[in-house]
């Protein structure tokens, strides 16, 4: 449970909220079942990062940011679904992700609105190749911001990263961290929105140099 006096953000009231107005005209509703789909998978056990923490906090700095958004409703279908199926090592976990919202929403939400959180599901692949919505660098920068947390909570996601990734060595698992901070480091900004490049990249920056260089040494 949350503290007193903050709000419970992945709350079942909140997402039924969320998923009932997406329905269309006459359809059922199912959204409590869903909620405790999203619930169960991210409370697997092989999950350390990727996990109901990890949804809270994105959904947290989507408050922040929800006013600049153009579907606010549909980015936030896609932060709640966008890890669901993690499996460690796999390369189709969000591919698995949306497919899973597209099941569950097929003939309940509009089709052009669950193709447009399918696209943000895929945009956090972090390709840099799935950016063509409005909202997809919103969907990214919301991802990637625990990199501008402060150090000792970057530090912890950093080593509950490690922890999912069992199936590597360390000298695997380091040369695999280091090319993608590489290559988030060597984009023209860390973060695609002024709204995330004003509060975190600078953090950010500092958060990877300082971690390349502990796992160096």
């Amino acid at each position: 449970m949350p503290p007193r006096g903050v709000p419970n953000l992945i709350d079942p009231g909140r997402f039924r909220a969320l998923w009932q107005r997406c329905l269309v005209d006459g359809a059922d509703d199912d959204s409590a079942a869903i909620h405790q789909r999203l619930l169960d998978g991210y409370r697997e056990p092989q999950r350390c990062y990727h996990t109901l923490q990890h949804i809270e906090h994105c959904i947290s700095v989507f408050d922040e940011c929800r006013s600049l958004v153009d579907n606010p409703d549909a980015l936030e279908l896609a932060i709640w679904f966008h890890d669901v199926i993690y499996e460690p090592g796999e390369s189709d976990n969000e591919a698995r992700s949306a497919q899973l919202y597209l099941q569950l929403s097929d003939g309940v939400h509009a089709d052009a609105a669950r193709a447009l959180v399918e696209r943000l599901i895929m945009a956090t692949l972090h390709l840099g190749c799935s950016l063509a919505d409005g909202d997809a660098s919103y969907m990214v920068d919301i991802d990637l911001s625990s990199f501008g947390l402060p150090w000792d909570e970057f530090l912890r996601d950093s080593e509950n990263l490690r922890r999912e990734a069992n199936h590597l060595d360390d000298a695997e698992y380091h040369l695999k961290a280091r090319a993608f901070h590489h290559s988030l480091r060597s984009r023209e900004r860390f973060f695609y929105t002024d709204f995330f490049a004003e509060r975190f990249e600078a953090r950010a920056h500092r958060n990877i140099e300082r971690y390349i260089e502990c796992i160096e040494n």
